[in-house]
């Protein structure tokens, strides 16, 4: 279910006061306080108003204070006071005031600590707030809410989308892994890309590529030790171990719009031997997000690979995240013979879809997007900025078409019974055509980002194809992340149908249309809010029988348990 929960603001709890900026609050919390504060939100059941006071007095007041306001302004639901994005933007303060906020502090009373930081989170909850435009949605009922579920997810997209992200972190683990070492794979498949990997490995403090994915290993452990026991904290003796979290870790942070200093330290060292965790999914995709940026840098300084490849991300996205990554990984998954494949031409052609399969008569078309989007259109939470840098990405535009654009431009080929890549198709006519764009960051696994690029697809598609326009077989547009599919790879290779069926089910719940037939006002926005949300999930968090098999996540780590 969809679920928009007000974030209380300053305004909303002392109306009476006059509101200091969060610093100053800060400022009055002790070190201990806020050294706790630092990765304390990443644990379950984060406090809320009605318990965030250890003094009887200061948390009936508090209580009150929001009781009231909740019902001189009808909020029926239970407002929130803190959130991932407010617990991030807070340790970022503090870490980029250590000089003032903790080697300066001298505050020491509890109940000032409490009153203090709880007021600080109600003046970043204003700036948060305040940085969701809304006033430039969709006219329609149905679209605008659409609207609502990315303007409110897309900022924190590259966090947890469920409050137990148990399983999402466990996937993110997992999928980062397989991914760093398919990287590493693609690093040692050329001499010219030994620079890359020799400078990637020196970037973490580590000698080789062994110490390498041993400390990572050893890491991605103690973090689900941590997270299993619900705690943050932990004290690492070893010194080669030490020496590869200080890469990590820094006392450099700067406040950005999408945590970007953070991002690269995720890390914090409390004291000797001690550090504490900032994010656990930061500290994830250090290795493997984050590293993409790290590679960027060595690329840029040599010269040899930048004249045989040109710009970083052209040569990243093409030679690894298409030809190297995804084929593995899609190939894998269809390696029955039956499956048909393009035909392979020893220079790609223009048009060329990035993977064509055909089982039968049903046709699959991937377009692989391995794009990124800027942290300030990320950050606006501004859907029109939002939609425009969609389009751009994965539309194109008259002269350069890309993701479903080319999508289209394969379907209109297959349609016309010119498709250069598998001559069986264009002497068929009863094909069953599946797009599917295969993207790479987990942001456009947002609810509704599936189900507004497909919007888009129809209405080009329909204005493409004119009176050929008929979805009896043509699908519509299928999103879905490599990391779904590394997850999904063992099921979908226990069934050749499998793949189909998820598609199937996954389409047939973002095309259904609904109507809500009840006199109970209260009960008719319920039912609407489970229709809404089933319609625009992402197929990543569709309900399949499936969890991935213990074996073959500790296999991840065979190398590194201790008999």
């Amino acid at each position: 279910m969809i679920k928009i929960i007000q974030r209380l603001e300053f305004e909303d709890v002392f109306p009476e006061e006059k509101k200091e900026d969060t610093l100053e609050y800060l400022s009055k919390v002790s070190k201990k306080t806020l050294l706790k504060s630092i990765g304390f939100f990443n644990t379950r059941e984060v406090p809320n108003f009605d318990n965030f006071f250890s003094n009887p007095e200061i948390a009936k007041d508090i209580y009150d204070r929001v009781v009231n306001y909740s019902k001189i302004n009808i909020v029926k639901n239970k407002p929130e006071t803190v959130s991932r994005q407010a617990s991030l933007k807070l340790a970022e303060l503090i870490l980029s005031n250590k000089k003032k906020l903790l080697e300066e502090n001298k505050n020491s009373s509890i109940d000032d600590d409490e009153i203090n930081l709880f007021k600080a989170f109600l003046v970043v909850n204003r700036e948060l707030n305040k940085n969701q435009e809304l006033g430039n949605t969709s006219d329609s009922n149905f679209e605008k809410l659409v609207d609502f579920s990315i303007i409110f997810n897309f900022p924190i997209s590259d966090l947890a989308i469920f409050e137990n992200d148990d399983l999402e972190f466990l996937k993110l683990i997992y999928t980062t892994l397989v991914k760093v070492e398919q990287l590493f794979e693609f690093l040692n498949s050329k001499l010219v890309f030994s620079t890359l990997k020799n400078h990637l490995i020196k970037s973490f403090n580590t000698a080789n590529q062994e110490d390498f994915f041993k400390e990572m290993k050893y890491l991605f452990g103690k973090l689900l030790e941590l997270k299993t026991s619900n705690n943050y904290i932990f004290k690492v003796d070893d010194a080669k171990s030490e020496l590869f979290l200080t890469s990590m870790i820094s006392d450099d942070i700067v406040t950005d719009e999408d945590f970007t200093y953070i991002k690269i330290h995720p890390l914090y060292q409390i004291e000797k031997h001690t550090y504490s965790i900032i994010n656990y999914f930061y500290i994830v995709d250090k290795f493997y997000r984050s590293s993409k940026f790290k590679l960027k840098e060595i690329y840029e300084s040599d010269s040899i690979l930048k004249s045989k490849y040109g710009n970083f991300f052209s040569f990243f996205n093409k030679e690894f995240s298409e030809n190297f990554l995804m084929k593995n990984i899609l190939d894998d998954i269809f390696n029955k013979q039956y499956f048909i494949k393009k035909l392979e031409t020893e220079k790609e052609l223009d048009g060329e879809p990035d993977y064509y399969l055909r089982q039968n008569n049903n046709v699959f078309i991937f377009e692989n997007k391995d794009v990124l989007i800027a942290k300030a259109i990320k950050a606006s939470a501004d859907i029109e900025q939002i939609n425009q840098v969609l389009k751009t990405k994965f539309l194109g535009d008259e002269k350069h078409k890309v993701g479903i654009g080319q999508l289209i431009n394969t379907t209109e080929e297959i349609l016309e019974k010119k498709f250069r890549f598998d001559p069986y198709v264009n002497s068929k006519n009863n094909l069953k055509i599946y797009p599917i764009l295969l993207v790479h960051d987990r942001i456009f696994q947002t609810l509704g980002i599936n189900y507004r690029l497909n919007s888009w697809y129809l209405e080009n598609l329909k204005k493409r194809l004119g009176d050929n326009y008929d979805l009896s077989n043509i699908k519509s547009l299928t999103v879905i992340d490599i990391d779904t599919l590394i997850l999904w790879s063992p099921y979908l290779k226990e069934k050749d149908n499998r793949f189909k069926e998820i598609l199937d089910n996954h389409l047939k719940k973002l095309n259904t249309k609904f109507k809500i037939n009840t006199s109970d006002y209260q009960y008719g926005l319920v039912l609407v809010n489970k229709r809404l949300t089933e319609k625009i999930t992402p197929i990543t968090y569709r309900e399949i029988p499936y969890q991935l098999p213990t074996k073959l996540f500790v296999d991840k780590f065979r190398d590194v348990l201790k008999e």
